[in-house]
């Protein structure tokens, strides 16, 4: 079974833009990623900065998602921590996104 069965999410990706050349914010990057995101943690967790937050894994089809992009799930912001594509025969298959949801 191809994991793509298996997406029951749509996520909007969002990246940090500088276009107005004087203050930097998130604007729309990807309108609809569908997506399967599941805990990777039973329990909130503490990062490098001091700052609470739980992580979740993220699958999708290979996208243009980097670390520090921001996620929206069903209303709910994440940041993406950490970003792996997976090949098989020299082609990309699908991606695990590591996303981060703060509780600051």
């Amino acid at each position: 079974m191809p994991i793509a069965e298996h997406y029951d999410k749509t996520a909007v990706v969002l990246r940090l833009s500088d276009e107005s050349g004087d203050t930097e914010g998130y604007q729309s990057h990807i309108a609809a990623v569908p997506c399967h995101v599941q805990p990777l943690d039973d329990s909130f967790s503490q990062d490098m900065n001091g700052n609470f937050g739980k992580d979740y894994l993220m699958f999708c089809d290979p996208k243009d998602i980097q670390e520090e992009d921001r996620v929206i799930l069903e209303g709910i912001g994440y940041r993406v921590v950490g970003v792996e594509r997976y090949r098989f025969r020299n082609e990309d298959r699908h991606m695990e996104i590591r996303i981060r949801r703060s509780l600051d």
